[in-house]
């Protein structure tokens, strides 16, 4: 991926765009190990095991109007593909299982959402 900024990024839920989003990332990602030491190795030894690419969480402003907002609220626990397409068009693609989407609703301030999404399976990537 060539270097961009991040401002202008745009994403889809199951082919459907999602307004107003203020925070996007992919964190939690983690490729295990296994022990497999014997008696017969002269140091400790290792395999890795299946890459798991995390979540994805993306925040944002409430507008109930939004069908993009719609498909998460309605789509919790459902495994869903996603498209992240950078301002340079470059995208990121990926299934992830939709979490419960919170609201927050502060004294002061605007109303805003957040959601965690499970990946499922690898991310593409394409220029």
């Amino acid at each position: 991926m060539a270097k961009t900024k991040s401002f202008g990024t745009a994403v889809t839920v199951g082919g459907t765009a999602i307004t107003g989003m203020n925070s996007i990332s992919f964190s939690g990602g983690d490729v295990p190990t296994f022990d497999i030491t014997t008696h017969d190795s002269t140091a400790k030894e290792f395999v890795s095991g299946l890459v798991d690419f995390g979540t994805f969480e993306i925040g944002g402003l409430v507008n109930h109007d939004d069908a993009g907002q719609d498909a998460l609220r309605s789509g919790t626990g459902t495994t869903v593909a996603f498209v992240v397409t950078l301002p340079n068009t470059e995208t990121i693609s990926f299934s992830a299982i939709i979490g419960v989407l919170n609201e927050d609703i502060p004294l002061e301030g605007a109303v805003g959402f957040s959601v965690s999404c499970k990946l499922t399976g690898a991310k593409t990537y394409s220029a």
